[in-house]
């Protein structure tokens, strides 16, 4: 589409109203005090030092830098909303990316596309306003992918010769070492990228011999800056090694993995029916759009293929295999095969290090991370269609998509049910009752929650998870049996667990089973920020 048959939708100023709205979509979530576990570690280990955080996320958690920057927020006084609204902003960065390079570096179209892609796929709104580094990590992947597409796609210069502006480089040094120390699945991407960009640089070697040196000595300063904490990545290799963080089942787990940018955990359970009628008939006609879609957009990539293949001028007689090399290698083609190259590669990765660790690793969080390249990917395919009416129809289906997902959200996270456990523990507990579990999902979060209540956590896992959770003391204490806390103890304790289907915790079979020791009640609290349940049961020790 030209520029001036559509003034509007290619000015930069609805391109910055786009942003704005998205913007303002993906914060609308993001002013509550809701925390579950993995957000709980982040505001616990925010208000230690910058050495502190260092030496206990070496033990086996993610690098430091995303707890480094909460750390500077908490410096400043900021608290949960603050870090949550931090961390949303990491995802409205990745969108502007739309605006700020793809605009200039392919059009106009291009870079309005990834910024609604970017802000109204239904899982970003879900990712973003989590108090972890997935929205920062997808932000610098995509910026470090942009920056290597700009080295690939580096000019001639009146000599013949290609020279990547020194800028270029630092830039994608700087932030491919950056997503490197937030998660080990940006470290995959990044990795992949690097490899992308050496890849076409030797396919060029003659005309890029000086992006060659430059990329061999950015390549050895990233390698040499992420030195010190590959000490601390060997070491966690030996835990995760043999411990399974999650069921792999075919061929369930792999659809969960294709949908779930689409179809978010809030989606899928108004697909079910838990969130009423309306939302169920919403989310069918949604899905069942979606779908004719995809049908439609496939149709017509296999037909722009086939148009491709009788344009060309290649003698038929030449090998198809080259002829197939030429038209990836195309500049209309190549950076979209490069960005789904890098998300594919991100699950061929992951899963061939899950399978030799023996512990299934791949989850939504995790490969979320490379979601930006897909998502760029994905944009160039609509603009080589070039079929205005389907990219329409996508734009209006992912929007609506994404607003009926994030309704449900909203009525999640600022449900009153959220506070109700929270609430009973400081009316019912003293400062001098006994509080344990073995379950460090609740802990975790009551340790937060409730800092004046001291609790024991029961550390049965292998690998060094005492000085990982030591961020959550004192208020949390770790043992590694129960007779450390009951063996002289007598009289009434209280005992935490969690569930997503109201099963008491199993801490309770167990304690009961023990000479001495009885149920005297239990209390059931449905939280709808996680869709599960909270658990408190009162036992008392003769």
């Amino acid at each position: 589409m030209a520029s001036n048959r559509h003034p509007l939708l290619s000015s930069r100023w609805f391109h910055l109203l786009v942003l704005a709205v998205g913007a303002a979509y993906l914060l609308s979530g993001a002013f509550h005090d809701n925390i579950w576990f993995d957000e709980s570690y982040s505001v616990a280990i925010a208000n230690y030092s910058f050495p502190e955080i260092w030496h206990i996320t070496s033990g086996d958690v993610h690098p430091p830098l995303y707890y480094w920057a909460l750390h500077v927020i908490h410096l400043l006084g900021g608290d949960i909303t603050a870090y949550r609204v931090f961390t949303a902003l990491g995802s409205v960065a990745m969108a502007a990316i739309g605006f700020t390079h793809l605009r200039r570096d392919f059009s106009w179209r291009a870079g309005l596309l990834f910024t609604i892609f970017a802000l109204f796929t239904p899982y970003v709104s879900f990712i973003a306003i989590e108090v972890r580094m997935y929205a920062w990590a997808s932000c610098l992947v995509m910026l470090t992918f942009v920056y290597g597409l700009r080295i690939i796609r580096c000019k001639p210069t009146p000599d013949g010769a290609r020279r990547t502006p020194r800028s270029t480089w630092v830039l994608f040094a700087v932030c491919s070492l950056a997503a490197a120390y937030l998660h080990y699945f940006a470290v995959m991407s990044v990795f992949l990228v690097n490899l992308e960009v050496l890849v076409c640089l030797l396919v060029k070697r003659r005309e890029r011999a000086a992006d060659l040196r430059a990329f061999v000595i950015q390549a050895v300063a990233q390698v040499a800056l992420y030195t010190p904490w590959l000490v601390s990545f060997v070491s966690q290799l030996g835990v995760v090694s043999n411990t399974y963080w999650l069921n792999f089942e075919f061929p369930g787990t792999l659809i969960s993995l294709a949908r779930y940018p689409f179809i978010t955990m809030q989606i899928d359970f108004a697909w079910k029916g838990d969130y009423g009628i309306v939302a169920r008939i919403a989310v069918w006609v949604l899905i069942v759009c979606a779908s004719i879609l995809l049908i439609a957009l496939v149709y017509q990539v296999v037909r722009a293929v086939r148009a491709h293949r009788h344009r060309s001028a290649q003698p038929r007689t030449r090998n198809p295999l080259a002829r197939f090399g030429d038209w990836l290698a195309s500049p209309a083609v190549l950076p979209a095969f490069l960005g789904i190259a890098v998300y594919v590669g991100l699950f061929a990765l992951s899963g061939a290090a899950s399978a030799l660790m023996h512990s299934f690793m791949v989850y939504f969080r995790y490969v979320f991370i490379g979601i930006g390249p897909f998502l760029f990917g994905l944009v160039i395919i609509l603009r080589r269609v070039d079929s205005n009416a389907l990219t329409a129809s996508a734009c209006a289906v992912l929007i609506s998509m994404a607003l009926v997902g994030q309704s449900l959200i909203l009525r999640d996270d600022y449900s009153n049910q959220n506070r109700e456990l929270f609430q009973y523990m400081q009316a019912n507990i003293g400062a001098d009752d006994l509080v344990i579990s073995s379950d460090i999902g609740i802990e975790g979060v009551t340790a937060v929650e409730l800092p004046d209540i001291p609790q024991y956590y029961m550390e049965w896992q292998k690998g060094n998870w005492d000085l990982a959770y030591s961020c959550y003391e004192p208020t949390l204490r770790i043992v590694h049996s129960w007779e450390e806390v009951l063996n002289d103890y007598h009289g009434y304790f209280w005992v935490l667990g969690q569930s997503t289907d109201a099963v008491p915790p199993r801490d309770v079979d167990d304690l009961k089973a023990k000479d001495g020791i009885s149920l005297i009640d239990t209390q059931l609290f449905y939280r709808p920020y996680e869709r599960g349940y909270y658990t408190i049961a009162l036992m008392y020790k003769e």
